[in-house]
């Protein structure tokens, strides 16, 4: 059973989390620091340290949030989508990113906070799955395919896709013609890769 200690750390935990989220999501990753997140929520900076380490972990536990966030948005377009086609991924992953502007720039190193790679790759873990187990089955139906290896075409894909997400966010017509482009990339590349069974 769980004591009123427990759920009152558990709770001051969630609403400094939050917090910190929340700053991210509105103004960027580098606009938090410990003594914010601590003033937004009254608390005094001595309470956010009870329960994260400094700014570089309790700026992980946002990311690791936001990539299973992501992670569920993917798994979700694709069980939607009658052809379970990676199409579906890099359409949901535009699709959180303009939603998500600045929490995507966060997640993808381009938020003013410098984040190890290897950090934002065990955070990732859940998109890394979706994606490939979504590149797998879709290889399977088209018995065509040439062999080419699953992370590989992952990452392709994704580097497709976040170079998309970062035309969207430089163009002013971004949005609109982003649609335009994600065809003519995207399309011909799941072609390539089905072979004729395109």
């Amino acid at each position: 059973m769980t004591s009123r200690r427990e759920q009152l750390h558990a709770s001051n935990r969630k609403r400094i989390f939050l917090a910190a989220r929340d700053i991210v999501a509105s103004e960027g990753a580098s606009a938090v620091n410990v003594r914010r997140v601590a003033a937004e929520i009254g608390y005094t900076a001595p309470i956010v340290y009870q329960h994260f380490a400094d700014k570089s972990d309790l700026l992980d536990a946002v990311m690791i949030d936001a990539y299973d966030r992501l992670a569920a948005t993917l798994r979700d377009a694709v069980m939607q989508d009658p052809h379970r086609s990676p199409r579906a991924l890099v359409d949901a992953y535009l699709g959180f990113a303009e939603q998500h502007r600045r929490m995507f720039l966060f997640m993808h190193g381009m938020g003013g906070v410098d984040v190890p790679t290897d950090r934002r790759l065990a955070a990732a873990h859940g998109v890394i799955a979706v994606t490939e187990e979504t590149l797998a089955e879709w290889v399977r139906n088209h018995p065509h395919a040439p062999s080419i290896d699953i992370m590989d075409q992952a990452q392709i894909l994704w580097a497709v896709s976040m170079g998309l997400a970062a035309t969207a966010f430089a163009l002013p017509d971004g949005l609109d013609r982003i649609k335009i482009l994600t065809d003519l990339a995207v399309e011909p590349l799941l072609a390539s890769w089905a072979g004729s069974g395109a």
